[in-house]
């Protein structure tokens, strides 16, 4: 399988819950797809800058990326389990945001279709914190798929639900 599989998607995966459920839309709407799960990890570096930080705390970062590597692996666990063939992947996230690590790694991929949960944060969180699934659909060369959260999908009437998924 090349790096440039047109039909490869790009999972993003961070153990959360919207993440979670990602995978499972993916797997039911693309069964059988090639994915790629990747996790970003940041160095301690990037989060003292953001966080205003004068001091960094001594960390080995070869742990965390580790850490980064079992995450990403979990979700893999779970794109297969959802009917996908899936691979882990970590990433560095940057000085410009996650965002910015997840549009580089579906370039470096080819990947036809990058899928997100959406994490759901209250507008004065979004407005501090930024949103990294606003800022890959601003800026990738791909289509974007962000999965709201199961509580915030509603179907419309008369029709059923299943997994957020609505059919």
């Amino acid at each position: 399988m090349s790096a440039h599989d047109t039909d490869r998607i790009l999972l993003c995966f961070d153990g959360s819950p919207g993440s979670r459920h990602a995978i499972e839309v993916a797997g039911k709407l693309l069964p059988g797809r090639s994915a790629t799960v990747l996790h970003i990890w940041t160095p301690m570096s990037v989060t003292a800058f953001a966080y205003g930080a004068m001091m960094i705390p001594s960390v080995d970062e070869s742990d965390v990326q580790q850490a980064a590597m079992a995450v990403a692996e979990e979700g893999a666990s779970l794109a297969n389990a959802a009917g996908l063939v899936a691979t882990a992947e970590v990433a560095e996230g940057t000085f410009e945001g996650t965002w910015r690590a997840v549009v580089d790694a579906a370039d470096a991929h080819g990947a036809a279709l990058i899928v997100m949960g959406a994490r759901g944060l209250s507008t004065f969180r979004s407005i501090v914190l930024g949103s990294v699934s606003h800022g890959v659909v601003q800026h990738a060369a791909r289509p974007v798929l962000v999965v709201p959260t199961p509580s915030r999908v509603e179907p419309p009437a008369g029709t059923a639900k299943q997994s957020g998924v609505i059919l």
